[in-house]
């Protein structure tokens, strides 16, 4: 049986540089030091904050001052237990990063309360007196609108205070998922453990036995441990609604929209548009069951290049990194600087190694530079990965660049358009160079439906079953896997069209998805799968131009509300407009996709 390339044996290049952060433990305890003697300092300013404009300038300076500085520890120490979560050091690191968390949000709580309660009047005054002030004027009215659902300071303490217990779902699920949860051996090039990287080489290579092996030994793990699984949901979705209700919002989604100033109407008008084109997404998996000649089509299919069972491409990571180059050339000198930059500094940790996150992720981090996870495969995916993280990465490069710490940070519902945009060009790039060659024209818009099908179409399924899950919660329905699967499976009907079936044996597919726990955060990956077409289209039909005014959206970071961002950039995510141009984009390449399989 191959073992898993354990963390030592990794090549220091494909690993993080995280002396970036901090030059060793060290440095990051002093860090730890200096960022309490600010969170006492704070906690004591809160007799004297109105005292004077000086006062007021002096605190909010020294809070997004160590906010900084939390976040650099934060990053450190979850970068340190993402690399290995078997590593009880660096659990050590995250341990003492969450209680500093922690003790500075009860330090803190006063301040909101204390902003929101100053008059217009009283603002204004300070902000005459103090011109520092108007540096941050957006993030003090991001936070004055918040009146009435923030609670008064000791309530605020106490949540704050009570911040790593409210999280412990979460945390609880990412244990065990990643850490816990073992799939056991797969037959395939010889014995191997099964995990989730090397399911997602099996579901594009693999043959179809081995598929199926493989599909049902997840499932299996994964229903062994549905109660433990419906339990951290059910905590968290109750924890949410509580709060909700405590911060006299109507509900947990109008709290966490509220968060990037979105009216609820986006969210409804994505899942009613995507119910008006399901036809198009049972059509395609319609033609997957006839490229593949199969009597019954399982999810375990759908992901094979209809081209055939041998993917035409198969990049190394240096390899995607010389295609990435070329595909996001587009973008201007600059942008491939910052680019060659994350390739050559160790911003990337590479391959799969025992006790490493699953996935891919980016983590931005003001001050130093971002940071990448992979777990590389040498798969069109793991490329497209590299570059759909790359695009977080230099998201952030070019907002921190371009805005102080408080308004560099880009809110969630704009943090999943530069990724795509970078894999809309990604496959352009790719379908030019592979004109005249049929079988790779077919694997490229393959992979383009299946990933406007895996980030639009999926994520407003699960979308839907989110708002399931809160509502039922909220009307004091417990979520059980009794509760969860019938309705799970429901909805996976709805979506998969006569053609699709549902596998014969027991599953929890709702536990297999940890962005539960990210409170209303996927339906933002379908809204931006949306507007990256957009952007892409633009950008290699009209060229610098269009460049110029993307590049001013990445700079604009979080320095406005993603509705003002975007439609300065030619997007009105208010109308159903861009939602309809984007499903006539995903039908052009469908019908293509159908001609070149006839």
């Amino acid at each position: 049986m191959a073992e898993q390339l354990a963390r030592q044996d990794a090549p220091q290049e494909l690993t993080w540089n995280l002396a970036d952060l901090f030059a060793d433990t060290a440095a990051f305890d002093a860090a730890l030091q200096t960022l309490a003697a600010d969170t006492t300092a704070l906690a004591a300013a809160e007799a004297t904050f109105t005292q004077d404009a000086g006062q007021v300038l002096a605190v909010i300076q020294r809070f997004y001052a160590s906010q900084t500085v939390l976040e650099q520890v934060y990053a450190y120490a979850s970068l340190s237990t993402a690399q290995d979560q078997t590593d009880s050091a660096a659990q050590q690191l995250l341990a003492k990063a969450q209680a500093a968390a922690t003790a500075f949000s009860a330090a803190t709580a006063w301040l909101e309360p204390a902003l929101i309660a100053l008059s217009a009047d009283q603002l204004t005054a300070f902000e005459v007196a103090e011109p520092e002030l108007a540096a941050y004027h957006y993030q003090l009215t991001v936070i004055r609108q918040r009146r009435g659902h923030v609670l008064d300071t000791a309530q605020e303490e106490l949540l704050a205070t009570l911040g790593q217990t409210l999280d412990a779902p979460g945390t609880i699920q990412e244990t065990l998922d990643d850490a816990d949860l073992t799939f056991g051996d797969i037959d395939w090039h010889g014995a191997q453990a099964l995990t989730k990287g090397l399911w997602g080489q099996l579901a594009t290579q693999a043959p179809r036995p081995v598929r199926e092996q493989a599909a049902r030994q997840m499932a299996t793990s994964y229903v062994a441990h549905q109660y433990t699984f419906a339990q951290t949901l059910n905590a968290h979705v109750h924890t949410q609604n509580a709060l909700a209700q405590l911060r006299h919002y109507d509900s947990a989604r109008q709290m966490d929209l509220s968060e990037n100033q979105l009216p609820e109407s986006v969210y409804d008008t994505l899942l009613h548009r995507t119910h008006a084109h399901l036809n198009l997404l049972h059509r395609y998996y319609a033609l997957i069951k006839r490229a593949q000649g199969l009597e019954t089509l399982y999810p375990y299919d759908t992901h094979m290049p209809l081209g055939g069972t041998e993917p035409p491409l198969k990049p190394t990571y240096e390899d995607a990194k010389t295609t990435a180059l070329a595909a996001l050339a587009p973008l201007g000198e600059d942008y491939l600087a910052h680019l060659q930059d994350e390739f050559d500094h160790r911003w990337v940790d590479v391959l799969e190694t025992r006790g490493k996150t699953s996935g891919g992720f980016q983590l931005g981090v003001y001050g130093a530079h971002p940071y990448i996870l992979l777990n590389w495969a040498d798969t069109y995916s793991d490329m497209s990965t590299l570059v759909h993280e790359s695009g977080h990465a230099l998201h952030s490069v070019y907002a921190f660049a371009a805005q102080p710490s408080w308004d560099a940070s880009y809110p969630i519902f704009t943090a999943e358009i530069a990724s795509t945009t970078n894999e809309s060009l990604l496959n352009a790039y790719l379908l030019d160079q592979s004109k005249g060659d049929r079988a790779t024209t077919i694997y490229l818009l393959t992979q383009s439906v299946d990933d406007f099908v895996g980030t639009l179409y999926r994520q407003a399924q699960f979308a839907e079953f989110e708002q399931f899950m809160y509502e039922t919660e909220a009307a004091g329905t417990p979520l059980t896997p009794d509760t969860l699967t019938p309705k799970w499976q429901a909805i996976a009907e709805a979506y998969s069209g006569p053609a699709l079936s549902q596998v014969p044996w027991a599953t929890a597919g709702w536990a297999q998805i940890p962005h539960f726990f990210y409170n209303y955060y996927m339906y933002q990956y379908a809204t931006s799968k949306v507007i990256a077409v957009s952007f892409a289209h633009r950008i290699l039909t009209e060229g610098a131009p269009a460049v110029a005014e993307y590049k001013a959206f990445l700079q604009a970071g979080g320095s406005a509300d993603p509705v003002t961002v975007l439609k300065r950039a030619g997007i009105d995510v208010t109308q159903p407009t861009y939602l309809d141009e984007a499903f006539a984009e995903f039908e052009a390449q469908l019908n293509e996709l159908e001609a070149l399989l006839k």
